[in-house]
């Protein structure tokens, strides 16, 4: 049961991250080439995660809603949530260090992980 809670988040999640980018593109000509879109997602689904794994850790709520919520939406939404709470989760626990380590390797490593997949991609076309 648990998965049709998720697959119900993830439809959510995905359709409001598409809707919201279309709607940022749309207002916003963007001639510095700054991804607004992207950007406004991450931050506020970052946001929404923070909301959610706080509050639903004090009220009643099933285990399948905070999945879909969670780990459904938020996921679905931008994985840029996951990796907020993550971190903070770490810096709460005192792994600063691991923490840093965290941030620090996401930061670069995903991006240059981007480049080696499109690199090999664009060889192999």
């Amino acid at each position: 049961m648990i998965y049709l809670y998720l697959a119900i988040g993830s439809v959510a999640g995905a359709m409001s991250r598409y809707q919201l980018g279309l709607w940022v593109t749309g207002i916003s000509p963007n001639p510095l080439g700054f991804p607004w879109a992207t950007f406004l997602i991450n931050i506020s689904g970052s946001f929404v995660m923070g909301f959610l794994m706080e509050y639903l850790s004090g009220v009643a709520s099933s285990r399948e809603m905070r999945a879909m919520l969670t780990v459904g939406f938020c996921g679905s939404y931008t994985t840029f949530s996951t990796f907020s709470h993550e971190s903070i989760t770490l810096l709460r626990e005192g792994q600063t260090s691991l923490a840093l380590l965290y941030g620090g390797g996401s930061f670069l490593l995903a991006p240059i992980a981007y480049l080696i997949g499109y690199l090999i991609a664009r060889s192999v076309r």
